[in-house]
């Protein structure tokens, strides 16, 4: 075959080797992998860095531990840009054992560590849209952690709704791939209007706390900000000490969606002309009242509400919320009711 022909040939060959590589997709999954959702437009005016918590992932800084030089990042936390971590610190208070084989171990003690923070990938099924998602962990024990971001840039009086996407995955078995055996992951979300860093501030708005495991739910809050920044937050924290205790987050949004009342200044009055006088007014936290008379600060049950969740919403404990509101029990109480949930006169 004369030379001008071969060439010619190999280049209708290469053509058609192209046509047939541009064809194909660019990442091919196992046959048995389930498909993932198509992705989701972005949400117009969504306000947050990363929002579909793509790589790549870093590690968080830094350790706190004195055996560690400081500004040393942390191995086992790693994140995305946009991102933090946040997580309660075993050992803070005799409630938070880090270990139970030891001599002085609570009685009916549970270990309470750290999570360790990845990324979802390689895990396709795991991840809701995009390429990545964040996930965070433990084993045999259990954990109160999740994400945060702080985001500038808004004005007081606009009403911001954080939304995202969480599932859990908890089992006693690593191949058990469906969840069994834990009472509930409490999760939810929450807004700081005021942009504070503190995940364990009484001045959050958190969403009801709920479950979903093995499949991604949209969770979400309101707050109206009070400031120029806020900081929107995710949170878990399982019952069980499982052998897994996974959590995964995906595809976030915070958007403007109307417009509310800023808090008064310290001192400022919030009564208008020919305003009547009441000793109950609204109440230092959001979702409360204050009985000035008494200097209790008073919020109404809501369906999901549990001491130990509404202790935690307002920065106080169980063991309080019982005395001051005469339970007889810190299991049951009665939706609707109005509790003491703090005192501004000690």
């Amino acid at each position: 075959m004369p030379k001008a022909k071969i060439v010619r040939g190999l280049s209708v060959a290469m053509v058609l080797v192209v046509a047939i590589v541009a064809a194909l997709p660019l990442s091919a999954a196992p046959a048995n992998a389930p498909a993932l959702e198509q992705p989701t437009p972005n949400v117009r005016g969504n306000l947050l860095v990363n929002p579909g918590f793509e790589s790549p992932f870093v590690k968080q800084c830094c350790h706190t531990e004195a055996e560690f030089p400081p500004n040393t990042p942390i191995d086992e936390v790693q994140v995305p840009q946009g991102w933090s971590g946040w997580w309660r610190s075993p050992d803070s208070a005799p409630q938070y054992p880090s270990r139970c084989d030891v001599k002085d171990a609570p009685p009916n003690c549970i270990a309470f560590h750290r999570p360790e923070w990845r990324e979802a990938a390689p895990y396709a099924d795991r991840i809701r849209t995009g390429l990545n998602a964040q996930k965070y962990f433990t084993f045999w024990s259990i954990h109160e952690a999740g994400m945060f971001q702080r985001v500038t840039g808004v004005r007081p009086g606009q009403r911001l709704q954080f939304a995202v996407y969480m599932m859990a995955w908890s089992t006693e078995k690593a191949e058990v791939p469906l969840s069994a055996g834990q009472q509930t992951m409490n999760l939810k979300v929450g807004i700081d209007p005021y942009g504070g860093a503190d995940p364990f501030s009484p001045k959050i708005v958190w969403s009801k706390p709920w479950d979903s495991y093995d499949v991604y739910s949209q969770f979400s809050v309101e707050a109206v900000a009070q400031s120029n920044a806020v900081t929107v937050f995710t949170y878990s924290r399982p019952i069980y000490p499982l052998q897994h205790n996974d959590m995964y987050v995906d595809d976030a949004a915070l958007v403007v969606v109307g417009s509310g009342a800023v808090a008064p200044a310290p001192g400022g009055s919030t009564g208008g002309s020919g305003s009547t006088t009441s000793n109950i007014v609204p109440g230092p936290y959001p979702g409360t009242t204050l009985d000035k008379k008494t200097g209790n600060i008073l919020y109404v049950v809501q369906p999901g509400d549990t001491t130990w969740s509404i202790s935690q919403r307002f920065n106080t404990t169980v063991n309080s919320i019982v005395a001051w509101n005469n339970l007889q029990s810190a299991e049951f109480i009665r939706l609707g009711r109005t509790l003491i949930v703090g005192k501004t006169k000690r």
